[in-house]
């Protein structure tokens, strides 16, 4: 008796440093990304979302809309929609306090993870009383684990922490309840619940393991688990009815683009054999989290066959598992319920039932790697001979290695960190993790463009451009339908000066999408002013503005190529009308004045050009 009451005394102590070690580790692994900028997917979520970048005032257009309205202006055509406004609603209050500071983003990114860790631990420790050893390994693994890196260091992905954190709250909840019939608990739960779903959808898998895990460590019947669950079930359907009256309801024609939909030119054979290669991957991702990368798109992971092995093997795999999993649960075996866990949750995002967008992601593991976590900890325990609930102490065999595996994996997170600095560095490093992905290629070189572009000093510039026309031509070598990098190729070729080449590259994107604005534009600029052909150039610009007649820069060059042909009068239309789209800019009034002057009318030329004078004084001549 007196042992245990020493046990129960010591017991909150070595919680509660274990809660501090574990949130001490967390923001240890990932301080080094406190000073990152905006990378990758944060420009869907934050600089170029138009609601977001409202700040606060953009709140309810954000709980109103598809999560990639605010960039695209509409819902992508991906299978199941995607209505997370959660995530959302936080950088836009963040953008409201320090617009554009991506160090208090990334603060608040690693404060959350932190947070999530020792909430983890706690509801471990709710659903397993007394458990603190196994809590304690499954949470120190998982905090550890360095495929989480995407998710917290690339902002965008706030949605997976947010999302786990309040299905870890749930579940919290709904013990505390269980265990003390107190109803507020209840509420709480049903609240983090919708949260977490309000944050990622993913979470619609609990609506199986919330009462699985009542059914497994609650001691109720099957039954008895669904009743209890009944209000975190009302949850889920009110934010699925919400979804629904917003018109957020995932019904989307296939994508024709591979870039998009990875297996739009597979039968079902081959796609199931691909998926299943995919799972394969992913569960070597876990084991050995080495190479990582941002993207893993066409064709990085090519369409594979059955005759692949480890297609084959990975089903084999999957299947053993599924199978014990069932055979298992029914004696409430904590394997059985982890694998469970791992295979609801991967399977929303293989692609098998929805097109997801991508053949997989490093971010898609989150939360089935809190699975994975159980699973490893278990069979550590079993191995070891230990009980879960042994008590926690130094154990040589557990600990020494434990402490390889989490060195291991704390130095692979520190050192990936740094990729996500920015686009540059982060496609500049993953171009070489996904040496067969056309995107990465693509990304990398346009980054590189964008850099050349900026460049004043010719000497840095050419090199920069070769590089970047040696990426975006091994993007068009892997997808040559891929019309994206044959445009970039043609802005790389005209910014060299090379317009016979940027030429070639414009007219392919044009077989490819005849109607492609930005290429009739394009083209009628190399036309006009690389190869002064005039007349092309006025072809090209015409359907520019006829696709797009907002397009005030096509409508000056269009004017500029109708003077240089001393068409005047269509080349002062022209100019009009990019005044009328863009009315401060002082080219338009310069280009005016200029016409005018040539046609021989001082008095107006007069008039436009103190105006464009008035707007910019360095263009007055000195």
């Amino acid at each position: 008796m007196g042992k245990k009451k020493q046990k129960e005394e010591i017991s909150p102590k070595i919680r509660n440093r274990i809660m501090f070690f574990l949130a001490f580790l967390a923001i240890v692994l990932y301080i080094n990304t406190l000073h990152h900028k905006y990378a990758f997917d944060d420009s869907v979520a934050i600089t170029d979302n138009q609601f977001t970048l409202k700040g606060v005032a953009g709140i309810p257009e954000l709980l109103s809309k598809d999560f990639f309205a605010g960039i695209y202006g509409k819902g992508l055509e991906l299978g199941g929609g995607r209505y997370r406004p959660l995530s959302l609603i936080t950088f836009a209050i963040e953008h409201q306090l320090a617009p554009g500071n991506a160090s208090l983003s990334h603060l608040v990114n690693i404060l959350l993870y932190a947070l999530t860790a020792v909430v983890l631990f706690l509801t471990l420790l709710e659903i397993l009383p007394g458990a603190l050893l196994f809590s304690f390994i499954v949470s120190v693994i998982f905090t550890a684990h360095p495929v989480h890196t995407e998710v917290v260091a690339n902002l965008k992905s706030r949605d997976e922490i947010l999302c786990f954190l309040g299905l870890c709250l749930t579940l919290l909840w709904l013990f505390r309840f269980q265990r003390t019939g107190t109803k507020k608990f209840m509420i709480f739960s049903c609240l983090a619940y919708f949260l977490s779903l309000m944050s990622k959808e993913n979470g619609i898998t609990f609506l199986l393991i919330l009462p699985l895990s009542l059914f497994c460590f609650a001691n109720q019947t099957v039954k008895r688990s669904a009743i209890i669950c009944v209000p975190l079930f009302a949850s889920a359907f009110l934010y699925l009815g919400i979804r629904a009256a917003l018109g957020i309801t995932g019904h989307a024609a296939p994508n024709p683009d591979i870039m998009e939909n990875p297996f739009v030119n597979a039968g079902f054979s081959d796609k199931m054999a691909t998926i299943m290669h995919i799972l394969g991957k992913y569960l070597g991702l876990l084991f050995l989290p080495h190479p990582l990368s941002c993207d893993y798109s066409y064709n990085e992971v090519p369409i594979q066959g059955w005759g692949n092995p480890k297609a084959l093997i990975s089903f084999i795999l999957y299947a053993s598992m599924g199978v014990y999993a069932v055979m298992k649960i029914k004696q409430k075996d904590i394997i059985a319920f982890g694998i469970l866990l791992y295979l609801s949750s991967i399977f929303l995002v293989s692609n098998i039932v929805f097109n997801i967008g991508a053949p997989m992601g490093e971010r898609f593991l989150f939360l089935p790697s809190l699975g994975f976590c159980i699973v490893i900890a278990e069979l550590t325990m079993r191995a070891l001979k230990l009980e879960r609930k042994s008590a926690f102490r130094f154990i040589p065999t557990l600990f020494i290695p434990l402490g390889i595996v989490l060195v291991g994996f704390s130095y692979k997170t520190v050192t990936r960190n740094p990729d996500w600095y920015d686009n540059l560095t982060l496609f500049g490093a993953d171009v070489n993790n996904t040496p067969n992905s056309a995107k990465i290629h693509y990304y990398y070189g346009n980054n590189l463009l964008q850099r050349a572009m900026a460049e004043k000093d010719p000497q840095k510039k050419i090199p920069l451009l070769e590089d970047a026309k040696k990426h975006t031509r091994r993007s068009t070598i892997i997808n040559p339908l891929f019309h994206h990098a044959h445009y970039n190729m043609g802005l790389i070729y005209q910014e060299a000066n090379e317009p016979d080449s940027a030429i070639a590259s414009y007219l392919r994107v044009l077989k490819l999408q005849p109607t492609h604005i930005m290429t009739q534009g394009a083209l009628g600029s190399v036309y006009g002013k690389l190869k002064r052909d005039f007349d092309n150039a006025i072809k090209y610009l015409s359907k520019a503005v006829e696709y797009s007649p907002s397009d005030d820069k096509s409508w000056a060059n269009l004017g500029i190529a109708y003077a240089e042909k001393r068409e005047f009068n269509s080349a002062i239309a022209a100019f009009e009308k990019a005044m009328k789209l863009k009315p401060n800019d002082a080219g338009s009034y310069l280009n005016l004045g200029i016409t005018y002057q040539n046609m021989g009318d001082a008095a107006k030329a007069k008039e436009f050009l103190e105006k464009a004078f008035a707007i910019n004084p360095e263009l007055r001549p000195k």
